[in-house]
This record gives structure tokens, sequence and C-alpha cells, in this order.
């Protein structure tokens, strides 16, 4: 029980580590852990889930710095980012694997003015299927098959597009695919093409706990 409050999880050293051991810089505890830790006891005593990215508060800021009202947006994973985007973008083009979950997003995007392509995908095929010839400014990758959303995500990054994958710090695993494979492309590409890339260990909303993302950006 102890450890649970000091860690979070088995997999971190404290709250202020990401799995992988990577410790929140101190600027960002104090920026972003507040609120972090007010979001964390919201969701758990009032079940409050706030319509907003739950990634880095930091990387989070930065997005919304870069998109606007014409900005197209691939999404693996759906949830409150989803609802975020669809007040923010033109484009949403979002892959789902759970049904349940599907259908409440899908009941809240009823009133959204943006063009929204929200499709329930439970296999592989399906998930990783999107619209022949678009490209887009952000690929969020937040789900399933979290290697192979990269590859096709960093191939369809218009000019100066920008690609998040988030919980970069988490291993192999049945319900978002090969991590550390993920990352290695995303270093693959900036390194090899040289398109700058930012790692966030950070806090984000409603979880108090770190946690790495990813953000690669397209020259």
């Amino acid at each position: 029980m102890l450890n649970k409050l000091i860690a979070g999880a088995p997999s971190r050293k404290t709250r202020f580590h990401d799995a992988s051991g990577r410790s929140v810089p101190v600027g960002r505890v104090l920026r972003n852990g507040s609120r972090a830790l007010v979001g964390a006891i919201g969701r758990v005593l009032l079940d409050v889930r706030p319509a907003r990215p739950w990634i880095s508060f930091d990387a989070q800021a930065l997005i919304d710095e870069r998109l606007d009202a014409d900005s197209s947006v691939l999404e693996f994973g759906s949830g409150m980012s989803t609802l975020w985007f669809a007040r923010r973008v033109g484009r949403i083009v979002s892959r789902e694997d759970h049904a349940g979950w599907h259908a409440e997003i899908a009941g809240r995007l009823a009133d959204s003015n943006a063009d929204i392509d929200y499709r329930h995908a439970p296999g592989r095929e399906a998930y990783l299927a999107v619209p022949e010839g678009e490209a887009f400014d952000l690929v969020l990758v937040d789900g399933k098959f979290r290697d192979e959303c990269v590859e096709l995500g960093l191939s369809l990054l218009k000019p100066g597009g920008m690609l998040y994958l988030d919980n970069a710090d988490h291993g192999v695993g049945e319900f978002d695919g090969d991590v550390p494979r993920a990352v290695s492309l995303i270093e693959e590409a900036s390194r090899t093409r040289g398109w700058p890339m930012t790692s966030f260990t950070d806090f984000a909303p409603t979880t108090f706990f770190a946690q790495r993302g990813l953000l690669i950006q397209r020259r």
C-alpha cells in the first residue's frame, strides 16, 4: 500500500519517475504537478474527466499553439482528446478499438462542426486503415499497435506536421503493442532525416504520476 502511494505503480520508483526511470524536471513539477494532483483527485473521487488530451501538460500546450481551424489530425486511440480536437481543428480521422468507448465518444461528437471520420476499428487492419491520399498536421498515437501506427504516421505528416507518441516509457504489451520499437522508429527518423524530436517526462491531466511522451516534427 505504501509503495503504491509513493510510486503509483510497481514499474516506477516514485510518482516523479516514469516507467523507464526518467525523472520529471523540477520546472515541470512546479508547473504541472499540482494540476495533475487536483485532476487525479477529481477523477478518482468525483469521476470528473476533462475534455482534453491526457498527455504531458507541456506537450499539450505546444500542440495547442500549432493547431488551428484549418489543421487536420489523425488519432489512433480516441477519448477526451477527440473532443478537444473537435473544438480546435477542421478535420479529424480517429480509430478506436473499444466498441463501448467508441459509442460514448461518438455521441459526444454529434454537435461538432469539424469534418470527423471516427470509426470503431476492432482489428489491426481496420485500425490502421486511413483515407488514401490524406496527410496530417498531427498524428497522435495513444492506443493499440503503437509501433505500426508510428511507422504509418511518420509517412503521413505534412511538411511541418507533428507526431506524438504517448506512454513512450512502456514496454511490449498486449494493449499498446511494441512501444520500444515505436520509440526506435521516431529516434531513427530524427537521426536520419534531421527532424527535431522532443521528449516529455511530465504529468498529465487526471494522473498524478510521471509518464513519457515523444514528439517529432517533420521538416
